[in-house]
């Protein structure tokens, strides 16, 4: 035998990995995700994907059957993790901490929806109309989900404080108004930033989300912050 044969028969063949089915998907999920903040709808690509995880193109297609069926895994992943981050932060905005707790709520809103990119991806769907496509927007049931949760707070803190309980459509308002500005920021922040004549960068989105924290802090918890105060006689601070 040749010492070239003898170093190809040598050559140790490449493990094979294995992973269970959970973690593969874990992995898929994770690379498509990261493709999608970096290069928007158009970087979730099966074979570039298949190549950033290390595995083949019909592994994936195994796991999700198609590049429709991995996006609507990724959004509906997406979609659970902001639920579960919101839902365990709005019953903290009423409490002591409240200011930290919006702005919280507020970073999570928008890390979920534009700095991941699941709000230009939910768009570009729904621009596109397909009937396949339909059934993957997931937004509505987590936006009244998260309306219905974040009154029942703001009921109970009215009751706390022994002020009129808020409208309902008022909480919903500010849960839309949070979705839009996070969609709008994804979709055209960096524009609208520079055409306002700020910096399009890290800060500027940083101060911008902490301002929206704190107007809606504002409109959601100061009217029921005046316990104590009707019926009260501001002159020397004696209830009337």
């Amino acid at each position: 035998m040749s010492t070239e044969q003898q170093t190809v028969a040598e050559k140790p063949s490449a493990k094979r990995i294995r992973r269970t089915a959970e973690e593969a998907q874990r992995l898929i999920l994770d690379a498509a995700e990261k493709r999608l903040a970096e290069q928007g709808p158009e970087g979730i690509r099966l074979q570039d994907i298949a190549r950033d995880v290390g595995i083949s193109h019909p592994a994936i297609l195994h796991h999700f059957e198609s590049r429709d069926g991995l996006v609507r895994a990724l959004i509906s992943r997406a979609t659970a993790q902001l639920r579960d981050k919101l839902f365990s932060t709005i019953p903290d905005i009423t409490g002591e901490e409240q200011d930290t707790h919006s702005l919280e709520l507020i970073e999570s809103a928008f890390e979920a929806l534009s700095d991941r990119g699941t709000a230009r991806l939910l768009s570009w769907l729904l621009l596109t109309n397909s009937e396949r496509t339909k059934p993957v927007n997931p937004s509505a049931e987590l936006l009244q989900d998260v309306s219905e949760r974040l009154h029942s707070q703001r009921v109970r803190f009215s009751e706390e404080k022994e002020t009129p309980a808020p409208d309902h459509e008022d909480t919903v308002f500010m849960v839309m108004l949070t979705a839009y500005a996070a969609v709008g920021e994804a979709i055209m922040g960096r524009d609208f930033y520079q055409a306002a004549g700020l910096a399009a960068d890290a800060e500027t989105a940083h101060r911008f989300r902490g301002w929206l924290a704190a107007l809606l802090e504002r409109h959601a918890i100061e009217p029921y912050k005046q316990t104590g105060k009707q019926g009260e006689d501001h002159t020397d601070g004696k209830k009337a």
